[in-house]
């Protein structure tokens, strides 16, 4: 809306009430009425144009001292029913309007809320004193990280003891359940024990709220630990209070002096020396530092099961005419020498293995974005020898090491043939060995050739030479040669 000098200034230009108003789009009243309060403030009738409050003060119409305690009765009586049976706001206007009185749910709402901030009862905590080794809370939280100068999302799992304030943490790139039990094993194998009882807040991966039992994944992995669980009550994050103020303790400590990385790992290698940090300083209202308090709480806590949990997901997949298997986005590869054109698939957190008759057909690093390729270019040797060309403009050859690429693309672009002679090479050795043999030969300005590099390959390490040094550790009484001559004379 226009100004008051705006009105003021057009008014005395044109001397119109409506021409102002066509002008700045305002209604003629609106026009008058600011008129009027500027000629009153001139004439000191008014002290100000516009009033400090400009809410507007109605008298009650419809709101009787009788509806009023008629909602307030309805309140009192919702205290004595259990929680998730009480009346709501727009039950109680249904109930209003139903006993005869005309009201509307937005007056009806001012009442409850006025009633709630000054009789509604008033909650109390019960302050609870930690066991040694019988509690552990644990949570998510995610955080914004520059992983390479991108922004990325990481979820960050957190594992507290509520009677030492260890604390563990770990980054993952996803929020899985995978990733919880996975988090769990890391944390006791850190401990070195296992608590009896963990507690987790609104957490699906372990506790599924709509049907209201744990999911049997979950179950599972408990029993084989042989810990306790237990979950909190929607909304009631006191409950777990421990935790949710470890979240943020760590959050603030490890990524709020640093945000950018080169890679996840390097992440996680921050949290973990951050954390160090954090349980060997003391805490508050604790005599003990967190380190020092658990190797007290360890002699009270399970102890690890022999026997390793297998935390992996497992399905048969199909190989494509790419050699590729899709999992999760992603795409793998495996060894055009395999020719079933189905494989099991066992996926960890970190890797992704296939197998065959429990034999390791490939293994690759687990991928985490969307359309990714892990490709082995050993895996297609066999198809690329009856097909050379294709390996100049092929997505594998994209993924082989920068020293294998700057090969190819100096010395073997027009011979893919030797090239892939020289690839074959890995089957006897291996990657880092090959490589450490060209740059070997680079150093000293030999182009890398098949046959130089199978030499240095295959080459035996130098004997070693005996010594002629003889220790002489038993001693011979030196032999009477005369008793010899005696028996040369005695008579045949």
């Amino acid at each position: 809306m226009a100004d008051i000098q705006q009105i003021v200034a057009c008014y005395n230009r044109c001397g119109s009430l409506s021409q102002v108003a066509r002008e700045l789009h305002i209604s003629r009243n609106t026009v008058k009425r600011y008129l009027r309060r500027v000629e009153e403030v001139r004439r000191g009738i008014r002290d100000e144009i516009l009033p400090e409050s400009r809410q507007i003060q109605q008298p009650r119409r419809s709101v009787t001292d009788e509806i009023v305690f008629f909602i307030h009765s309805l309140l009192e009586e919702n205290l004595t029913r259990p929680k998730k049976q009480r009346m709501n706001g727009r039950q109680i206007h249904t109930k209003a309007v139903q006993m005869g009185y005309i009201i509307g749910y937005s007056t009806v709402r001012q009442i409850i809320a006025t009633w709630n901030k000054t009789k509604s009862p008033r909650e109390v905590f019960i302050l609870q004193k930690p066991e040694p080794g019988y509690r552990a809370e644990f949570d998510w939280c995610d955080l914004s990280l520059q992983i390479k100068g991108i922004w990325t999302k990481v979820h960050m799992a957190v594992m507290v003891l509520t009677f030492s304030l260890y604390r563990f943490a770990r980054l993952y790139p996803h929020e899985t359940q995978q990733e919880v039990i996975d988090a769990h094993i890391k944390f006791f194998e850190e401990t070195q024990s296992v608590p009896q009882i963990i507690f987790y807040d609104n957490l699906r991966a372990v506790y599924d709220y709509t049907h209201k039992v744990f999911q049997d994944k979950y179950l599972e992995f408990a029993a084989h630990y042989g810990f306790s669980y237990e979950v909190c009550n929607p909304a009631s994050p006191h409950e777990k209070g421990t935790d949710e103020e470890s979240v943020s303790h760590i959050r603030r400590n490890a990524f709020g002096e640093r945000i950018n990385f080169d890679s996840l790992e390097e992440a996680q290698e921050w949290l973990h020396s951050t954390l160090i940090r954090l349980n060997s300083n003391p805490v508050y209202r604790r005599s003990n530092t967190p380190i020092e308090a658990l190797k007290e709480e360890q002699t009270l806590m399970l102890p690890l099961p022999i026997l390793e949990y297998s935390n992996y997901l497992t399905k048969t997949v199909k190989i494509s005419k790419y050699s590729l298997v899709t999992f999760d986005r992603n795409f793998y590869s495996i060894p055009d020498t395999y020719r079933p054109k189905h494989i099991l698939l066992k996926a960890s957190v970190d890797t992704i293995d296939f197998v065959s008759d429990q034999v390791l057909i490939a293994s690759h690093q687990r991928l985490y974005g969307k359309g990714q390729y892990s490709l082995n270019i050993c895996h297609y040797l066999k198809t690329l020898s009856r097909k050379p060309g294709s390996l100049r403009h092929s997505v594998v050859m994209n993924q082989v090491h920068d020293t294998l690429q700057t090969l190819f693309d100096t010395h073997y672009y027009n011979r893919p043939v030797e090239y892939l002679d020289i690839l074959r090479l890995i089957s006897d050795s291996s990657v880092d060995e090959l490589l450490s043999a060209i740059e070997c030969l680079q150093k000293n300005h030999i182009t890398p050739e098949y046959d130089t590099l199978r030499l240095i390959l295959t080459r035996n390490p130098t004997p070693p030479v005996e010594s002629l040094e003889v220790f002489d550790t038993v001693r011979v009484n030196e032999p009477n040669l005369a008793t010899y001559d005696q028996l040369m004379e005695c008579p045949i």
